[in-house]
């Protein structure tokens, strides 16, 4: 990265106004970065003092087509396009639009099968909600008490009320501060081998974390749980894989004591976690949900955007008939449009397949990367979905302070590297957009390797 260049007087203060009144996440308030990020390409950011660094976390695990020319172009015409034909038209009322037909066909053509009915929401946190209102709702009119909701430990979910509810990663850091959160909400032992919470070793532990799931079920009373959430791969915990034999059994469970499954995949999808060209982790396994949330890739960030798809029986069975409204921006038509263009690059291009190809190579080349430091360990995670955990004592797993963690991810993109910090265990998301190369990855290693040899990160305290 290189050494920051003097900004104009008119940046400087546009800094500093957004220093004074625009409120950032994960950063202390009425703090900023100091810049602005300027422009993008390949899968490079450009800042306005004239500093760049590679994008090694796809900002949020979000951006899956990077900041290529062409598809920046491809996208904006098809945005464009949809504006000047209709700015806005609301999905209340049966109102529909062919962006948002042809969005839902796109999704219809990803999903596992089963998954015939969409709904489409401004994002990921609202598709979230909305599934857990829907399985309530279900419950509630088909005539039974099910409204308990079962999460997992790591899990994070969204910042609103009830999605905040079944978050519980960094101890719940997300949830304290809005406490008391909504009723019938708990939390279940999760699938984080390195640290494994039942203090058991995969693979002989017979995947206890799974199956313990249906005595919590069976303690709390099956007649009263109306769902479990999961991520099938933990993303802001620090991209944290279940073993390919959870879900299954989860699915199992939930089937058997009539439990909806909701698969939250508003990281996962699109083919972040592509282990040979799935477009979701829950097609790793084989395994369909009854609720599967997903954004982000959705419109690869150019747009906000997010969709739940569900099974028939959801609708048939319970909510045929049902008024739901949902929010203003419901199947906007440019959001939906910039999806449509989106999964026909992914599709177009095999983008999915290269993402699966770039997994594995991207896995072995942070191996290689991190070999020669012990502070490295427990590098996972499906397709471009990768973490790795970063502690002071191998032996004892003893972590480093964080504030020297935040030290490291500074280092690294001062040297020109986005890794993200997980917001909860001691691990970095190093998750490179999807479209990356193996040239691009093997430079992204250098820098990273670099920053983890600097010395001075391991002295913050």
């Amino acid at each position: 990265m290189q050494e920051p260049a003097k900004q104009t007087r008119q940046v400087q203060k546009m800094v500093a106004w957004d220093q004074e009144h625009v409120l950032h996440g994960v950063i202390p308030m009425g703090m900023n970065a100091g810049f602005l990020i300027d422009h993008a390409d390949g899968i490079t950011l450009h800042t306005s003092d004239g500093r760049s660094f590679m994008d090694g976390s796809s900002q949020l695990m979000c951006v899956g087509l990077g900041y290529r020319e062409e598809y920046k172009r491809e996208v904006a015409e098809a945005v464009a396009a949809e504006i000047n034909k209709l700015p806005y038209c609301t999905n209340f009322w049966g109102f529909s639009t062919e962006s948002v037909i042809k969005a839902a066909q796109g999704i219809a053509e990803l999903v596992p099968p089963g998954l015939t009915r969409y709904f489409f929401t401004p994002g990921g946190g609202e598709s979230v909600e909305i599934a857990l209102i829907l399985s309530r709702t279900f419950w509630k009119k088909v005539g039974t008490q099910k409204h308990k909701v079962i999460s997992l430990f790591n899990s994070y979910h969204g910042d609103y009320w009830g999605c905040a509810s079944s978050t519980h990663v960094g101890g719940s850091a997300f949830s304290n501060p809005l406490a008391p959160m909504v009723p019938g909400f708990f939390s279940v032992p999760d699938y984080y081998c390195y640290r494994c919470p039942l203090n058991q070793k995969y693979p002989q532990c017979g995947i206890a974390c799974a199956r313990l799931i249906e005595q919590f079920i069976l303690a709390e009373g099956p007649e009263t749980i109306a769902a479990l959430i999961c991520e099938v791969q933990h993303g802001t915990a620090g991209c944290i894989p279940s073993p390919p034999e959870w879900l299954p059994i989860v699915r199992d469970i939930c089937t058997r004591y009539n439990v909806h499954l909701i698969c939250d995949e508003v990281m996962t999808g699109f083919g972040r976690t592509s282990e040979n060209g799935n477009a979701f982790a829950c097609q790793i396994s084989g395994v369909t949900p009854d609720f599967l949330t997903m954004a982000k890739g959705i419109t690869s960030a150019y747009m906000p955007l997010g969709a739940i798809a569900m099974r028939e029986y959801i609708l048939e069975q319970g909510l045929r008939g049902c008024f739901f409204s949902g929010p203003t921006y419901t199947g906007h038509p440019a959001a939906c449009a910039a999806a449509v263009k989106v999964m026909e690059i992914y599709k177009r291009d095999k983008i999915f397949e290269h993402a699966a190809e770039m997994g594995k190579y991207l896995e072995k080349q942070l191996r290689a990367a991190t070999a020669e430091f012990p502070e490295v360990v427990d590098i996972a995670g499906y397709g471009m979905l990768k973490g790795m955990e970063v502690v002071k004592n191998p032996e004892t797993k003893e972590p480093f302070p964080f504030p020297a963690m935040v030290a490291l991810q500074e280092a690294a993109l001062a040297k020109g590297l986005y890794i993200r910090l997980s917001g909860g265990a001691p691990r970095y998301m190093v998750c490179p957009p999807l479209v990356s190369t193996k040239e691009e990855i093997d430079q992204m290693m250098v820098i990273l390797a670099d920053a983890i040899r600097s010395p001075e990160w391991r002295r913050v305290s």
